[in-house]
């Protein structure tokens, strides 16, 4: 089935969604409204219960407010409170295309606004600006496939942290050989846990034909195996949403950042280590493989260092151009 990717409508409203356990906040931005220009104050916004019936009355709401015009909806990233009520969102009102945007972002667009108090009612007022000013993705539920695998990946790279414990703790000398004989063996059992892992994500993956497809063209991509393949396609979903190579890289969490001021702080470009920790690792590994053979990016990655930029951020340029490739490959359906 073709994924639907929403476009952002010249005309377009929206409801910034600040969520809790029990109830939501939204509050309605209309199109042209800016802050600071706009008054916070003159923002409609109403409480309701975090529950499908809730829900249904925050529509009538909104379609009081809206009176027909396009609204889509932003909500911060709370677990499984904000992904419950986008998709209850998404079963009533597809349209809507709720956005769940990384905290890391909504937190620092709110504190530039400077605002004095934190309420519940203000934050959904905030991401209601944060979304008609940012335009985040709209949000993929995951299917009964994607979850496993998501669970699967996550779970990998839980026995693999451990699996590196143990092996730095056996480097450590023991009086005792039974504690040695112990580790040992709980590392060979780590290893047939890993493998088993392994294995069930390929059946998985195999089982299921837009994975393989889409795993299959990401690993054409030189340094990008199956598992790194498979851990972006579990943890970012469908790349094919982002409208913008930029908005990927940003959603990531590996978008350069910059330290300058004046004439005096020239900080040399370094990596935003803000996003998924597991897409950054992987996305590193690959990066690693790639810059070590002869290839366009290892070129890149030389001309880079050439032009007197930081290994660090000249690795960083290399994860970010992989990433953007995937998505680029994935879009055309051709092998890289």
């Amino acid at each position: 089935m073709k994924r639907q990717q929403h476009t952002s409508s010249p005309c377009i409203h929206w409801v910034g969604v600040d969520v809790a356990k029990k109830t939501f906040d939204a509050a309605l931005v209309f199109h042209g409204q800016k802050w600071p220009a706009t008054d916070l104050e003159t923002v409609p916004v109403h409480t309701f219960a975090r529950t499908a019936t809730g829900v249904g009355e925050f529509l009538d709401w909104l379609d009081a407010q809206a009176q027909g015009s396009e609204v889509r909806a932003v909500m911060e990233a709370t677990g499984n409170y904000s992904t419950e009520l986008a998709v209850w969102m998404m079963q009533r009102r597809p349209c809507l295309a709720p956005a769940i945007a990384p905290p890391h972002q909504t937190a620092a667009f709110i504190k530039s606004m400077g605002l004095r108090n934190k309420t519940d009612k203000i934050e959904a007022r905030a991401l209601g600006f944060y979304g008609m000013e940012r335009q985040p993705v709209a949000y993929q539920p995951l299917s009964k496939e994607e979850a496993s695998l998501r669970d699967l990946v996550r779970y990998r790279r839980f026995l693999v942290e451990e699996q590196t414990a143990y092996k730095n703790r056996t480097q450590e000398p023991f009086s005792e050989p039974l504690v040695l004989q112990m580790e040992k063996k709980r590392m060979a059992q780590l290893a047939k846990d890993i493998k088993r892992v392994e294995k069930e994500m390929r059946q998985l993956v195999d089982g299921h034909e837009e994975l393989k497809r889409d795993i299959e063209l990401m690993s054409s991509i030189y340094g990008v195996s199956f598992i790194i393949s498979t851990i972006i396609r579990a943890e970012l979903g469908d790349l094919r949403r982002f409208q913008k190579a930029r908005q990927l890289s940003a959603y990531a969490g590996i978008s350069p950042s910059y330290r300058r001021s004046g004439t005096s702080i020239h900080g040399r470009p370094h990596m935003n280590k803000q996003g998924n920790p597991h897409v950054r690792q992987a996305l590193f590994l690959a990066a690693m493989t790639v810059i070590r053979g002869d290839n366009e990016l290892s070129a890149e990655y030389a001309r880079l260092l050439g032009n007197k930029h930081s290994k660090m951020s000249a690795l960083g340029a290399i994860m970010r151009k992989v990433l953007v490739l995937m998505r680029a490959i994935l879009i055309s359906g051709t092998p890289y």
